[in-house]
């Protein structure tokens, strides 16, 4: 049984959503090297690095449990990617909160015990490269769900522009055959000529609607790739 519960996979979730947690899982690296080079400066004597130690724990074990359960804000392991990188055979989520565990028990080792907490320190120190790389994979992870996501709303504008030309086609000929047939009627046809004239302007609407969804989708790609 996992720790965390997390939600149903394949969550809609926004680009700024995704965005936001691209940057609290690339902070995740930060704080982990911080908590051991403060742990090390700890050992040789510094008094405030204990502390500075412990609020980047507070901060990285709160952070960690924002990505994998989720809050108000953030979905939690919203797709079935994440669940697997987290519960399945990378088991991110139990080596993450083994690396927690490992510094609390680091930091609260008293200061007197020097051997427990040379021990404890050397355990951190040997798995600071893996907890590293670990967490690269991790926000590695949600920058491709950037990227799903940025093509699933290129799909979606895509489908759009599709139905609104189909549609704005159909309009077209019904609007020619429409004043084919006013002209027709002559003198009885002036009223239906206006009507016909008046669904000309809403297909030239609808045409400048398509033009502006395309010039959106391109610009869209363009920034994605800059």
């Amino acid at each position: 049984m996992n720790a965390f519960s997390t939600p149903s996979p394949e969550a809609e979730v926004s680009a700024e959503t995704i965005g936001a947690l691209i940057n609290l899982s690339g902070r995740q690296r930060m704080l982990s090297q911080r908590i051991i080079l403060q742990l090390l400066l700890a050992s040789r004597g510094d008094t405030a690095a204990l502390d500075i130690a412990r609020k980047c724990l507070s901060m990285f074990e709160s952070a960690h449990s924002d990505l994998v359960t989720g809050n108000e804000r953030f979905p939690g392991t919203f797709s079935g990617a994440l669940q697997q990188l987290y519960f399945g055979s990378p088991r991110a989520d139990a080596r993450i909160r083994a690396f927690i565990a490992q510094v609390r028990t680091a930091t609260d080792a008293p200061l007197a015990d020097t051997s427990r907490q040379a021990s404890s320190l050397d355990v951190l120190v040997a798995q600071a490269t893996s907890i590293l790389e670990l967490l690269q994979t991790v926000t590695q992870a949600y920058q491709e769900e950037m990227h799903r996501c940025e093509a699933a709303v290129r799909k979606r504008q895509t489908d759009l522009v599709g139905r609104l030309s189909g549609i704005s086609m159909q309009a077209n000929i019904v609007a020619m055959n429409a004043r084919i047939s006013a002209a027709r009627a002559g003198e009885h046809g002036r009223e239906f000529s206006v009507i016909t004239q008046v669904l000309a302007d809403i297909i030239k609407e609808m045409d400048q609607l398509i033009r502006h969804v395309v010039g959106s989708s391109d610009t869209s790609r363009g920034s994605t790739r800059v």
